[in-house]
């Protein structure tokens, strides 16, 4: 799975993926960018909120649940850390909200929401870790 991110201008980039075009990535003007777009965290946040919900709306059809409203929530915290006050995602909290058609069993609710979040890569990358191996190519340099 790849995508492709491009520098715009300022802090702006375009972002593609498969068939999706100039998905647009910025800061917040309070940030210094120009906000034309979501920022790398709240992509981020996005993610593991899609992740999260895809799993447990799988984890309940599976299991003959009808959903009738899946809303999730997620809410990155973020600080200045000492002793260079770099900005770093500290913590997500995330808050489901949900409610099924027809009668599906207590049981089975518990099994999902015991179960699904084992099942997001996203979330299991950031828990359990994942390398991050970066590469650097100049084309009008040669080093």
């Amino acid at each position: 799975m790849k995508v492709k991110v491009q520098f715009s201008e300022n802090l702006h980039f375009k972002a593609s993926t498969r068939h999706f075009k100039n998905i647009n990535i910025d800061e917040p003007e309070s940030f210094h960018g120009t906000d034309l777009g979501p920022s790398p965290i709240e992509y981020f946040l996005m993610g593991i909120g899609g992740c999260i919900g895809a799993t447990f709306a799988y984890c309940l059809q599976r299991k003959n649940g009808s959903i009738k409203k899946l809303e999730i929530i997620v809410d990155g915290k973020m600080r200045h850390i000492p002793p260079d006050l770099h900005l770093k995602l500290i913590q997500i909290d995330i808050k489901i909200d949900f409610s099924l058609k027809g009668s599906i069993s207590k049981d089975i609710i518990e099994n999902c929401k015991l179960k699904f979040q084992k099942y997001c890569p996203i979330t299991d990358s950031i828990a359990n870790g994942i390398p991050v191996n970066i590469k650097f190519s100049d084309s009008n340099f040669i080093y």
